[in-house]
């Protein structure tokens, strides 16, 4: 496709590429790329967290790592129940709360989705552009093209998109059932392992990455380790909906 395409990306079934700020769509954050001349908007990439008030409970022998009901239910309350998606709620909405708030720190850099120009790409691979039309001069043709510390990566030609004004990627990558079940033990402040599953931040509340894995305590002393996008919540949730009903008739 690439000699028919401006653009090209490769997405995950769980990668949701979110227009942010002023953008309603990717078509008009690319046109304002291609105008700065840039070939290629990079995404840092974080795992989002599901919310359990959007899923369902579960337990053994449906699930056979699960709990029983006797064993959550009974006097003790020894485990959890598992929890899974609800086929009432979309993917996007139940996994709507990043546990990085952004814009993300530099390190989530490493697990980058890309959109890219293909006539500048020749071949890439995953996460990343492995070979560029400026990657495959001769040294001496380069013009001072390349960052020294990231020979493969062009200041001029490159970025990072601005996850407030510009885009975001949201990474619904899903959680095993059983991976909930003891969420009553870790889903507290300073709990090693953290909690794996989404409890809403207030959107003011400030983000430390510096302690981001003991979670966050709210004005009401409440624990919280996630933050909810809400121009999905608000914007692209109900959409996505109304596509999914046109879908049924």
């Amino acid at each position: 496709f690439a000699p028919y395409t401006d653009w090209m990306s490769f997405m995950d079934p769980d990668e949701y590429f979110v227009p942010m700020g002023k953008y309603n769509n990717w078509k008009d954050v690319l046109s304002d790329v291609d105008q700065e001349g840039k070939k290629i908007i990079k995404f840092r990439s974080t795992r989002a967290r599901p919310l359990p008030y959007l899923m369902k409970e579960v337990y053994g022998p449906e699930e056979p790592k699960c709990s029983t009901r006797e064993e959550v239910d009974g006097p003790e309350l020894r485990k959890s129940s598992c929890l899974v998606r609800s086929e009432q709620h979309t993917f996007l909405q139940t996994y709507n709360c990043e546990y990085i708030k952004s814009p993300k720190p530099d390190r989530f850099q490493r697990a980058m989705k890309q959109i890219y120009r293909p006539d500048y790409v020749l071949s890439h691979f995953v996460h990343y552009s492995t070979v560029t039309k400026d990657l495959a001069r001769n040294k001496e043709n380069t013009e001072g093209l390349y960052i020294p510390i990231i020979p493969t990566s062009s200041h001029k030609t490159e970025r990072f998109v601005d996850e407030i004004n510009e885009g975001v990627l949201v990474h619904a990558k899903s959680i095993m059932p059983v991976e909930a079940i003891t969420r009553e033990t870790r889903c507290q402040y300073k709990t090693h392992p953290g909690c794996n599953i989404g409890i809403p931040c207030p959107d003011d509340l400030p983000f430390n990455d510096e302690n981001h894995q003991d979670g966050f305590l709210d004005k009401d002393g409440k624990f919280c380790n996630c933050w909810i996008n809400r121009k999905v919540e608000d914007i692209w949730i109900p959409q996505l909906e109304t596509a999914l009903k046109r879908l049924e008739y």
